[in-house]
């Protein structure tokens, strides 16, 4: 092989090592991109988890006065539990002790403080003073049952949210490192075939050149390059 033949092939190993160097750094980098976005959604994660954490300790205390609510809420529709309620409700006492008195003093001013029309007034004086009471205590329940149905509600979307975001981080963390690995393959798949192909044509042209110049070869060299035109081919 002539100088000017080496010359070629040997740029060519040396371009196709040069080539095959970089690809292996463009596939490190591709690989270690994948790598630094998986981490930052790692801790994204954790970051979502930590926030969640937080909002739901804010709402506990709201949760705990709902939940009174739920304990009370056999009040609504049990007529003994109201009952009960009443006979251990000062405000109820004082109500009726007044209209009864107002009740009496009437019917005294009138003679009638046995009448049949005297005794159902103090009856209905029970139900006129426990009425409003109950109703009262029926609103508040159910101020403190909507209040629990509130921040329950809330407390499910912070749970829900926190999913869907995790979700959605570990879907970004699987694209980057499937994206990551895909990039290096394709990197080294290059960079192994640029090789591949400098030197090949590297081969080609030296053999080009030798046969250009047969007049400048001994018999040894020419039988050479026979062989090498043999095997790649004579352009």
């Amino acid at each position: 092989m002539t100088g000017i033949a080496t010359a070629v092939v040997a740029g060519a190993v040396i371009s196709g090592v040069a080539s095959n160097k970089a690809s292996k750094r463009v596939a490190e980098a591709s690989e270690d991109s994948a790598a630094i976005q998986a981490e930052s959604a790692r801790l994204a994660i954790i970051a979502q988890r930590e926030a969640a954490a937080r909002a739901q300790g804010f709402l506990d205390p709201f949760a705990a006065v709902g939940q009174q609510g739920i304990d009370q809420a056999g009040f609504l529709a049990n007529p003994q539990a109201q009952f009960d309620f009443l006979q251990n409700n000062p405000l109820f006492q004082a109500s009726l002790d007044n209209a009864n008195t107002v009740t009496q003093k009437a019917a005294a001013s009138r003679g009638r403080l046995n009448a049949g029309d005297t005794l159902t007034d103090l009856s209905n004086n029970f139900l006129l003073s426990a009425r409003p009471l109950i109703a009262d205590q029926r609103q508040d329940i159910g101020n403190l049952l909507n209040l629990g149905t509130g921040i329950a509600g809330s407390q499910a979307n912070i749970e829900t949210g926190l999913g869907a975001g995790t979700s959605g981080l570990l879907t970004d963390i699987g694209n980057v490192q499937g994206a990551g690995l895909v990039g290096a393959a394709n990197a080294r798949a290059m960079g192994t075939t640029a090789t591949a192909n400098n030197i090949n044509n590297a081969l080609l042209s030296g053999v080009s050149l030798l046969n250009s110049r047969p007049q400048q070869l001994g018999p040894v060299a020419q039988a050479n390059q026979a062989g090498a035109a043999g095997a790649f081919g004579t352009p």
